[in-house]
């Protein structure tokens, strides 16, 4: 989201977002394009979405709404990514 104007057309429950920045570091699920649920707020500006195998706060700033799909995303819909191994000197 560009704005944060954006934030009050969020229906808890019902809204959609996308993601548009990597999150793999919190979850290898959380790449970028993965959809998920809005299902409430953690703090003012941060997001607690559910995704269809993890519930994760997620910035504001880090996703987009998605127009004309509600609801739960399914597996299918996730982006497919294999996770590569992390090395003890990645940051």
């Amino acid at each position: 989201m560009k704005d944060r104007n954006e934030l009050h057309r969020i229906v808890f429950n019902q809204t959609r977002v996308v993601l548009t920045r990597d999150l793999s570091v919190m979850n290898p699920n959380l790449v970028e394009g993965a959809s998920g649920l809005v299902v409430g707020k953690l703090a003012s500006y941060t997001l607690k979405v559910a995704f269809p195998k993890v519930t994760v706060g997620v910035n504001w700033q880090d996703c987009d709404l998605v127009e004309g799909k509600t609801g739960m995303p399914t597996d299918a819909e996730q982006p497919k990514v294999i996770p590569r191994p992390r090395a003890i000197t990645d940051d």
